[in-house]
């Protein structure tokens, strides 16, 4: 039997802590590195400090620099994200949060579909890595995200970058 994620201008996907995580530290770090402002990097550092306590956060907040500089290095165009605190999805943050879900999920299908979309061919290996890494510490303090089909991701992906989800 398939399950529903709520999708849409209602959606509560981010009020769930493992994505709102991910999202909310993807948008902040990689903001940061745009930016060149440490007020992002403070503001993902904050996040994860108050969700996850002051080791943890800080623990975790390294594996997700690692990743974001991962896709950063591997991009060949600038990410498409929405705002912090914006609970809806674009493009890039939709197959950012598949790939951690697919890798926790062990779903390789599901990981190369998201890659895709985000990735030249020549990082996959590196990104592969650092997006395991920062998926294995999320779910080594119980973060868990929602597992995302390897249907609704090739879907995602083949959509124009403009549009928001969820």
């Amino acid at each position: 039997m398939a399950t529903r994620l709520p999708c849409g201008p209602t959606s509560r996907y981010l009020e769930r802590q493992p994505e709102r995580l991910v999202v909310e530290g993807l948008r902040r770090w990689m903001q940061g590195c745009e930016r060149g402002s440490i007020t992002c990097w403070e503001l993902a550092a904050n996040l994860y400090s108050q969700e996850l306590g002051s080791q943890e956060g800080q623990r975790i907040l390294g594996a997700l620099s690692h990743w974001v500089e991962a896709l950063r290095h591997w991009m060949d165009r600038p990410a498409g994200l929405s705002p912090s605190h914006c609970p809806r999805l674009r493009l890039d943050e939709c197959c950012a949060v598949s790939m951690i879900a697919a890798c926790q999920n062990h779903d390789d299908e599901g990981l190369l579909g998201a890659m895709e979309r985000l990735i030249v061919p020549e990082g996959h290996a590196e990104v592969i890595r650092a997006t395991q890494l920062f998926a294995d510490a999320l779910a080594e303090t119980g973060q868990i995200l929602i597992p995302v089909p390897g249907a609704v991701i090739r879907e995602i992906a083949t959509r124009p970058c403009r549009r928001q989800f969820h």
